[in-house]
């Protein structure tokens, strides 16, 4: 039976949170794995950010999926506004951009070795559809939002999804519905023709506990209900991996996209920027036609957020840099890359960090983007009322929400381990892509820019003159100080945390 991968992930999933009393069954996995210290993923530590990454194996500079939620402009410079959790958004901004991937994704990959790819998803359905954009052109793939059946693809396959199941279960909190149809559907159909069917790659992506850590908060009692629910179905697919799986060549994947930290503290951004004299558009007026004029600056996002100056006018972006300079709210300010200093660790504003220094630089991306104050020893944040206090997010750069999950099993894994490189979702796909092998130098095709994660691959003793070493870089302007933390292995820069250097417990 020829090599493939079975990746289980759990939307928002922090490695400190998979212990033995809230997931017992997956706690256990790791101990017999191989495993990340610092698996990290990419900034913003959004999840319509690293699917893209996880799924095409480079990093928002290379794939253009800059944010959950950004605004671009279409072939008649109207501004739009792409929403990652809406398929029509998506698939708008597909068209639009002529691909919204820059590069070739896992599935188109997949297919051009006659390979497939077959993913159910408890995420939204626009997340979903981001995990294989194109997964109706290729024969045998599939890309199934459990919560949208019907938005299914191909067609011919949401029609006998709907006939057996419907439209799909209602999203409730805890997602129980949605966790347990993954798992099911995974039974019912992938292993009908037994584990020699199945595809090549095949995807169980749980929504919880990030739609639990959302709605209900990030330590209630109903999201640990969600994580224990979780445990029990990955039981259910561990269980049959032991028996059956393993010994047929199936390599056994269990992750998550990104962490979770606290809200701790409510502050309003736009008024923020307006007090300084700003006149400010929301991502809610750019979707309603709203026509951005000379003066105007555009503001989209919750939590890290970006800010789009038509014109990109000095002054004006000089005016928004020092407003939010100015607020104790505001954490980390940062901005584009300067062309002429491509390695500065100060953008083209000064006083801001580069994006180029996170590899989220893009011509896509905002003028300007900042993060709201963290804490980084107790995980808690500020944020605007979008999400009440208590409740959990992600997008910034404190360790919490950095850190992810990466435990994988298999006969291509020999042995186990806890290893001390650090690794991110880039170089997960880099090794997932190589295996399969679906990378030809003589392609067409730009490579992924990951590494290969040879210490699991039994190829540790060659690795061994490359130490990991850690850098860390402050910048100041006035009064406002901030600092970001990168481990540094094989000449690859991590981006470990990131905060105002003044710490302000939350």
């Amino acid at each position: 039976m020829s090599l493939k991968f079975l990746i289980v992930g759990f939307d928002g999933l922090r490695p400190d949170f998979a212990t033995p009393e809230n997931m017992p069954r997956l706690s256990g996995f790791p101990e017999k794995s191989h495993t990340w210290e610092n698996y990290l993923a990419c900034f913003p530590t959004e999840t319509y950010v690293n699917h893209p990454s996880i799924f095409s194996g480079v990093r928002p500079e290379r794939h253009g999926v800059i944010a959950n939620s950004f605004c671009y402009e279409d072939e008649k410079r109207r501004m739009r506004l792409f929403e990652g959790f809406r398929i029509d958004s998506v698939m708008e901004a597909d068209a639009l951009l002529h691909g919204l991937y820059a590069v070739p994704d896992l599935g188109a990959r997949l297919a051009r070795e006659g390979k497939r790819l077959r993913i159910y998803c408890a995420n939204s359905p626009g997340s979903t559809r981001l995990q294989h954009v194109h997964a109706s052109d290729f024969s045998g793939h599939l890309n199934a939002p459990v919560h949208a059946l019907d938005k299914a693809i191909p067609g011919a396959e949401a029609r006998e999804l709907i006939r057996a199941h419907g439209k799909g279960v209602p999203l409730e909190f805890p997602d129980a519905l949605g966790t347990t149809l993954t798992v099911d559907l995974f039974f019912e159909r992938e292993l009908k023709n037994g584990p020699e069917g199945l595809a090549e790659a095949t995807v169980l992506w749980i929504g919880e506990p990030d739609h639990s850590e959302h709605e209900l908060g990030l330590f209630s009692a109903k999201t640990l209900e969600g994580l224990r629910q979780a445990d029990h179905e990955f039981g259910r697919v561990l269980d049959w991996w032991e028996t059956e799986g393993r010994a047929k060549d199936i390599q056994l994947v269990v992750m998550s996209d990104h962490g979770h930290v606290e809200v701790a503290r409510h502050a309003d951004f736009e008024e923020i920027l307006e007090n300084a004299g700003l006149h400010v558009l929301t991502g809610s007026d750019i979707a309603q036609g709203a026509d951005p004029k000379a003066d105007d600056v555009i503001l989209i996002g919750e939590y890290t957020s970006g800010i789009w100056v038509p014109g990109k006018r000095r002054e004006v972006l000089e005016a928004v840099r020092d407003a939010l300079m100015a607020s104790p709210e505001v954490g980390m300010v940062f901005s584009q890359p300067d062309p002429g200093l491509p390695g500065a660790r100060e953008g083209l504003i000064p006083g801001t960090f580069s994006e180029g220094l996170l590899s989220s630089a893009h011509p896509r991306g905002p003028d300007i983007r900042f993060i709201p104050r963290g804490d980084p020893e107790t995980g808690r944040c500020v944020m605007t009322n979008a999400l009440p206090l208590g409740s959990g997010a992600h997008g910034g750069l404190l360790p919490q929400e950095t850190h992810a999950l990466l435990a994988i099993q298999g006969s291509r894994f020999p042995g186990f381990g806890r290893h001390a490189e650090p690794a991110t979702h880039e170089d997960f796909a880099a090794t997932l892509m190589t295996m399969l092998s679906l990378l030809d130098d003589d392609a067409p095709l730009p490579l992924p820019t990951g590494r290969i994660l040879s210490e699991a691959l039994g190829e540790k003793e060659s690795m061994r003159r490359a130490p990991v070493s850690r850098e860390t870089l402050t910048i100041a302007r006035g009064d406002f100080s901030q600092t970001l933390h990168f481990l540094t292995f094989q000449g690859r820069n991590y981006t470990l945390s990131g905060g105002r250097t003044e710490r302000l417990p939350l």
